[in-house]
């Protein structure tokens, strides 16, 4: 009889790729040891620059049109979309999850989750209920499968003292990464045998240089909502502030989109490395391979285990997505494809006046030079495939009046003003 591995799918929020992949960004040895004993892809791609939705491709392997969920509130999850916990819970599988921030039961994304905790920001791996959790794993029914989300490096980030130094790091969030790495090595050590942990990113974060450039970050609310009154399109407002502002949901660029994505389960999972472009909505066929489940018909995501035992394969195209956080909001959509880890088209279906925006990602990984009316040919073929797949379609269900409160109570709580988006930050 087969034995099923534990599972253990741990999302950080806010993780980017290159803090990651970089030699000497964070100190994060823990971290380090997933990538050299496991198998790492480097370019791997969230399909929103938001959590809610973020979190419903990797769970479904579907795309924000398909899942309903294009926001932190709005719609519910599809009823048609089977989840990833569904999936597992139909081979023997144990499902628990650990959310914190957004991620409410009104969305829906506690679907098939025999245990659905939602924590306060306070309750932190750095906190008792961190160290709880360890004990707790031990108790879990085999085979298991735990969602683990992880807030500790979204802004007002824990920095544990001790990583508080230049040696972990030149900025609040690479220390908090660190951080982080101190946790893990705690946690890898409390898993039983044959337990597969895959590590990704709900999606990047945008990180102001220094504290100076934060507070002139500060004038970008302002400056926005004078961009939206007399007309300038949101590249004026993206490519001047870049890197004088933390956060994410405002733009499509690769510090926001590009994720790690290690699998590792030495025994298992063979050790190395792929740099083809791969995406959140793969790790659901990929789980379900590795449980030896079978995958839902009609999603959207591949299945990687044949590039980690093979090493070959093909570059998957990646739809992007950042439609405003709190509800969809056509003033703030955008829309974007990635393909073959080189060509980037980003545009806004819904907004007069913007300027379509394509960026070469092997000879500009900065993004800095807008190609779309040089390459009129790509830029066009890279618009009709968006079109044609449909992305302007709603799935889901509405949320209730009542569903919708919740939800803006939670993120006033985490610190959003007024329930606003993730485009402008409370302080």
């Amino acid at each position: 009889m087969k034995v099923h591995p534990n599972i253990l799918l741990l999302v950080i929020d806010c993780l980017r790729s290159d803090f990651v992949h970089t030699l000497g960004l964070a100190r994060i040895p823990t971290i380090d040891r997933l990538c050299g004993e496991g198998f790492a892809f480097t370019s791997a791609i969230a399909g929103s620059t938001t959590t809610t939705p973020s979190f419903a491709g990797i769970l479904t392997g579907r795309y924000p049109y398909e899942t309903g969920v294009r926001s932190h509130s709005g719609h519910r999850l599809s009823p048609e979309v089977v989840t990833l916990p569904e999936v597992l819970r139909g081979c023997g599988y144990f499902t628990h999850a650990e959310v914190c921030g957004p991620l409410g039961p009104e969305v829906g994304l506690d679907r098939g989750f025999e245990h659905y905790d939602l924590r306060t920001r306070k309750e932190d791996v750095h906190q008792e209920w961190g160290r709880e959790l360890l004990g707790r794993i031990a108790g879990l029914p085999q085979p298991w499968f735990l969602l683990l989300h992880v807030w500790a490096l979204h802004r007002r980030r824990h920095v544990l003292p001790e990583c508080d130094n230049a040696r972990h790091g030149r900025t609040e969030y690479a220390r908090a990464l660190s951080s982080i790495d101190v946790y893990l090595a705690r946690l890898l050590g409390c898993l039983p045998e044959r337990t597969l942990v895959v590590l990704t990113g709900d999606h990047g974060e945008e990180i102001a240089r220094n504290p100076l450039h934060r507070r002139i970050g500060r004038l970008r609310r302002k400056l926005y909502r004078v961009a939206l009154k007399h007309g300038l399109t949101h590249k004026h407002i993206s490519h001047a502030l870049r890197g004088y502002r933390d956060g994410h949901g405002h733009s499509l660029y690769d510090e926001l989109v590009r994720v790690p994505l290690i699998f590792w389960c030495p025994g298992l999972m063979p050790a190395g490395r792929s740099d083809l472009q791969v995406r959140h909505v793969d790790v659901l066929p990929t789980l379900a391979e590795a449980a030896g489940a079978a995958v839902p018909d009609g999603i959207a995501g591949e299945g990687l285990m044949a590039i980690v035992r093979e090493g070959q394969g093909r570059h998957r195209d990646a739809y992007l997505e950042a439609v405003g956080t709190t509800r969809p909001n056509k003033d703030d959509w955008l829309a974007g494809l990635r393909v073959d880890n080189r060509y980037k088209y980003i545009y806004a279906p819904y907004r007069q006046g913007f300027e379509p925006e394509l960026y070469d990602l092997q000879s500009d990984p900065g993004e800095r030079r807008n190609l779309a009316t040089l390459l009129p040919e790509v830029t066009a073929d890279l618009r009709g495939r968006i079109e044609r797949l449909g992305t302007d379609r709603q799935a889901g269900v509405r949320m209730d009046a009542a569903e919708e409160e919740r939800v803006m109570a939670r993120l006033r709580d985490l610190g959003y003003a007024d329930g606003a988006s993730e485009q402008e930050p409370a302080d």
